[in-house]
């Protein structure tokens, strides 16, 4: 963030007409500031390395290379917002953690909301971390205080009272219900898709529809572990993986 209290955005967009719209958004907005520009994958990969943006709109298509194999050569990703006019790959924007996916053409209100996620999900991140903290989950197990990061937990499952937290190394099962542990959770990185069961998004591979409404999420974990969507959930979920 500049000394000026604004966002550096970075646009990486090749069609003219679309460049000219971001642009026209952003001078709408004070908080942000336009930083770069870059009208094909290469160029963009180049600026991406060098500097530091705190918030990119990424168009998928581009001549040279696409704005996911921009993402894939990146060590460090920034925040990005992706714009397409397909939405065939809102599961792989998913899997980069964007902000957002905008369907072009998209409105200035559509724009409003993407920012409004980006700044939620920026100034949370720079806030200090309360006693439970924006690091990890602290619980007491087996007589001692742990904490777990919460890149380390793929999900959670509810036995009545208790609860087990699976996790890339172990399992651990602790007296807490389920409805405390959601509470203590970042939304941004955790969702809850059943009434047994909260989820690392970051370890959602895809999720499949079946026949008779039932969708079924299949994570990208050692255990290649398939967890129920309940229908309670399913529209929230929908709605963040940008499933029809």
């Amino acid at each position: 963030m500049d000394s000026d209290d604004t966002f550096s955005v970075f646009i990486v967009e090749d069609e003219m007409p679309a460049r000219e719209l971001l642009v026209e958004y952003l001078l709408t907005r004070s908080e942000l500031k336009l930083a770069g520009i870059a009208k094909n994958g290469a160029d963009a990969l180049a600026k991406l390395s060098r500097n530091s943006y705190d918030l990119v709109f990424m168009d998928i298509h581009l001549p040279q290379m696409s704005g996911v194999e921009i993402l894939e050569r990146l060590k460090k990703l920034p925040y990005i917002v992706f714009t397409t006019a397909y939405d065939t790959y809102a599961l792989k924007a998913f899997e980069f953690h964007a902000v957002d996916y905008l369907l072009k053409p998209f409105s200035m209100e559509r724009f409003n909301q993407s920012i409004e996620k980006f700044l939620n999900l920026k100034r949370g991140a720079e806030r200090k971390a309360e006693p439970e903290g924006g690091v990890g989950f602290s619980f007491k197990h087996q007589g001692r205080y742990t904490i777990l990061p919460y890149q380390d937990i793929i999900y959670f499952t509810s036995h009545g009272k208790k609860t087990t937290i699976h996790t890339v190394s172990q399992e651990y099962e602790i007296r807490i219900m389920l409805k405390d542990i959601a509470r203590k959770l970042p939304h941004d990185v955790f969702i809850r898709i059943h009434k047994q069961h909260i989820v690392n998004m970051r370890y959602i591979a895809v999720v499949e529809y079946f026949i008779g409404g039932q969708y079924i999420a299949f994570l990208n974990d050692e255990e290649k572990s398939s967890l129920p969507v309940g229908k309670k959930y399913a529209p929230l979920l929908k709605e963040i993986l940008r499933l029809e």
